[in-house]
């Protein structure tokens, strides 16, 4: 007599022998690279917010620091140019 074990979805695999059990690993293989997949694209995505994030902060405190020069300048030429009518 042999023993059987019940293995509930795996016995199908099991009654194919070697060719179940290879479509078993397989199978693992693929969900194993199809996590780490999902968990690289999330990571991924992560640090691109991240730089998004540090890029418009650098562009706001770029855009602020113009402002301030451009008026700087104004204010520069207004002087300027307001001195030369009196």
């Amino acid at each position: 007599m042999i023993l059987q074990a019940q293995f509930g979805i795996f016995e199908s695999f099991a009654q194919y022998g070697v060719l179940g059990l290879s479509v078993l690993g397989l199978g693992y293989l693929c969900w194993t690279f199809i996590n780490r997949l999902m968990k690289s694209e999330d990571d991924f995505k992560n640090r691109v917010r991240e730089l998004e994030e540090e890029i418009r902060e650098d562009l706001d405190k770029t855009i602020k620091e113009t402002k301030e020069a451009s008026n700087s300048l104004k204010d520069s030429i207004m002087m300027f140019f307001g001195s030369k009518k009196r």
